[in-house]
């Protein structure tokens, strides 16, 4: 089995009483997306009153996607159906959700895939 580290922003401020770092255990030939779903599965983000939360995806500290609440599945920079353990192979299995409050997230995810800094969250 694979654990990937999991940790996210707080999205205010009682919501930084606890820690949010957990961990997922997979097998390491399941692909990106089968990680994806089960994050997702288990509401580890939460909902935002509103509807239109976006959280970036970082990996090894740099952007790699976008998931936003109204959206069905994140949009990632990376292939979707990379295999796990192929694509941690180099880092620490990790992940971190940075909340980017209700900016548009098809606008953030265009910034990350050409590299560049998202927009402002605000």
């Amino acid at each position: 089995m694979l654990v990937v580290a999991i940790d996210r922003d707080s999205v205010h401020a009682g919501d930084d009483l606890e820690s949010h770092v957990t961990s997922i255990k997979l097998n390491p030939a399941a692909t990106l997306r089968a990680l994806f779903e089960v994050i997702q599965d288990m509401g580890y983000l939460p909902d935002i009153t509103g509807g239109k939360a976006t959280w970036i995806i970082c990996s090894s500290g740099k952007p790699i996607g976008v998931l936003a609440q109204q959206w069905p599945e994140p949009k990632l920079s990376v292939p979707y159906e990379s295999i796990v353990d192929q694509y941690f192979r180099a880092t620490e299995p990790r992940l971190l959700f940075r909340y980017w409050c209700q900016a548009d997230p098809d606008q953030v995810f265009s910034n990350i895939k050409a590299g560049h800094e998202p927009p402002s969250r605000f």
